[in-house]
């Protein structure tokens, strides 16, 4: 009998910093039983954050290493500093199909990426590849949703945790505490190379 593809959810983002919510959601695609394991891919420089200072490329990879690191079938890549820029959904999608054609591959998305799905790069060519996995089902009828887009996503349950990574660099800036809004590693790290105090 014929071996099963391996299922693996691609989960991408600027990561500036991680924090406690994207660690939620990874377990929570981890915990749908539609994938096999998680692909964390760092974008170095994404095209619809023109204006946002990013702690360097680097700093930002050992952040997500250190999040994930006791969290298993889990990966962090630095694939898309190896892609031409600026690095679109689409090439990355596309290049993982190419490399790894024994894989199937979903695209992890958060319920805010959802609905604002329509405005990527080649959004319909991104479907024609994968499925999308939505960390939960979006608060609007289905009527109003694109037909594709909705045939093409599969929703899963998530209790999402309210902090954003700008909430983060603010509360940094300002002398706030966040030890309740990262891993502790990634609070070390914060510290230590003294990210964020001059936003």
């Amino acid at each position: 009998m014929e071996e099963k593809p391996q299922r693996i959810g691609v989960f991408g983002g600027t990561f500036n910093p991680v924090h406690n919510g994207h660690v939620a959601i990874a377990k929570s695609f981890l915990n749908s039983d539609y994938i096999d394991a998680l692909w964390i891919l760092l974008n170095p420089s994404p095209p619809h954050k023109p204006d946002e200072k990013f702690a360097p490329y680097q700093f930002r990879l050992k952040m997500l290493q250190e999040a994930f690191q006791s969290i298993e079938h889990t990966l962090v890549s630095d694939l898309e500093t190896r892609l031409p820029r600026p690095t679109y959904t689409i090439q990355t999608i596309t290049y993982l199909e190419n490399s790894y054609p024994e894989r199937e591959f979903f695209l992890c998305i958060g319920q805010d990426s959802f609905y604002s799905f329509q405005t990527w790069h080649k959004w319909r060519e991104i479907l024609d590849h994968c499925l999308l996995l939505v960390a939960n089902r979006p608060d609007v009828e289905k009527e109003t949703i694109n037909k594709k887009l909705f045939s093409h996503s599969i929703f899963i349950d998530h209790e999402p945790v309210q902090v954003s990574s700008t909430e983060i660099r603010q509360r940094v800036a300002q002398g706030k505490p966040i030890d309740h809004l990262v891993p502790a590693p990634v609070l070390s790290f914060i510290k230590k190379e003294n990210l964020y105090t001059d936003i």
